[in-house]
């Protein structure tokens, strides 16, 4: 389904050269290190440790560009993998995208705007303070980098939404195949491990010690960071699961009348003497299907996707710690 490209489609997840996405990512972590190096605090950097607070925003920056095309390509898996299941033409598909969707330019600009004005407030004391040109790069970069997180929270939600409205339509599913929505099941695991990601790295590339912990402005960068995955995870998988509930609760209430039927048509039949064989034969068919309609999977995610999304929610919390307790032992 070709719906009207985003600002953020257009220029980061599906641009036309791949190659310019990624001499801009290069080009954002050698700019603060070449700024650096003229101005001669390089071998400054090195000893003190800040350089990895410098590469923080442009290592973010270069991951954005990097996930993005992957996170567009599962968002296209999930519309084909429920094409087949949905009894409407393309053009109301792409109408009910771009309405429940609602992702605009001016939208996109405004959550861009959002994100650089939280930078500007977390950063523009060091360039007042400290003017130089590694200050400025860095002070660029971070709006830069909070301009394109904004503009990602809000495209991923966006998107939750379009699910959520192509799952209230009517759709052909069999209860006992949840194949064909397990698409959603791995979206919404790799959304939350594509934030999960760049939470990492962050953590492992900032300057960091216990006293951080204290500091206001560590709940206001990652909190949020923190929340997102975990909101854009359950507002795909919810309306998902209540949408694979309610076909498997109805066919097995169709089930459980035929069953009701068949037994009394047994007894009827054993009452007066007739041959019971026939409706005999058919009872234990009838409640294997009960019994697989019972032990149907209502979440479009298996075993393995579990797993990986409990064990990416451990990893921002060890990372933490870990760098805590280096701190530490180095102290």
């Amino acid at each position: 389904m070709q719906t009207t490209p985003s600002l953020f489609d257009r220029w980061i997840a599906r641009p036309k050269h791949r190659w310019v996405s990624l001499i801009a990512g290069a080009i954002c972590i050698a700019a603060p290190i070449v700024a650096a190096g003229l101005e001669g605090t390089l071998p400054w950097l090195a000893e003190s440790g800040r350089w990895r607070g410098i590469l923080v925003p442009p290592t973010i920056i270069a991951y954005i560009l990097l996930v993005a095309p992957v996170l567009a390509n599962m968002e296209s898996r999930v519309f084909v993998s429920l094409r087949p299941l949905l009894d409407i033409d393309e053009t109301a598909l792409r109408q009910l995208a771009e309405e429940t969707g609602g992702v605009t330019p001016g939208k996109e600009m405004a959550a861009f705007a959002v994100g650089a004005v939280l930078a500007l407030a977390l950063n523009v004391q060091g360039v007042i303070v400290d003017y130089s040109w590694l200050e400025l790069i860095l002070l660029l970069e971070a709006v830069l980098m909070y301009g394109l997180l904004g503009v990602a929270i809000y495209a991923s939600l966006a998107g939750t939404r379009v699910t959520s409205a192509l799952l209230r339509l009517p759709l052909r599913i069999d209860p006992l195949d949840v194949t064909p929505l397990e698409a959603i099941g791995r979206q919404s695991l790799l959304l939350a491990l594509v934030f999960v990601g760049g939470v990492t790295i962050s953590l492992l590339f900032a300057g960091f010690h216990p006293e951080i912990l204290l500091q206001w402005e560590f709940y206001v960068i990652y909190v949020p960071l923190i929340i997102v995955p975990l909101l854009v995870f359950f507002l795909n998988m919810v309306p998902t699961h209540r949408c694979l509930q309610a076909v498997r609760d109805r066919e097995l209430r169709r089930v459980q009348s035929l069953i009701r039927r068949e037994c009394s048509a047994l007894v009827q039949r054993m009452e007066q003497g007739e041959e019971a064989a026939p409706v005999a034969q058919r009872l234990p068919a009838l409640a294997a299907y009960e019994s697989r309609l019972l032990e149907a999977r209502t979440w479009p995610y298996n075993t393995t996707m579990l797993r990986a999304a409990f064990v990416s929610v451990l990893i921002p919390g060890g990372t933490m710690i870990s760098r805590i307790v280096v701190e530490l032992l180095q102290r």
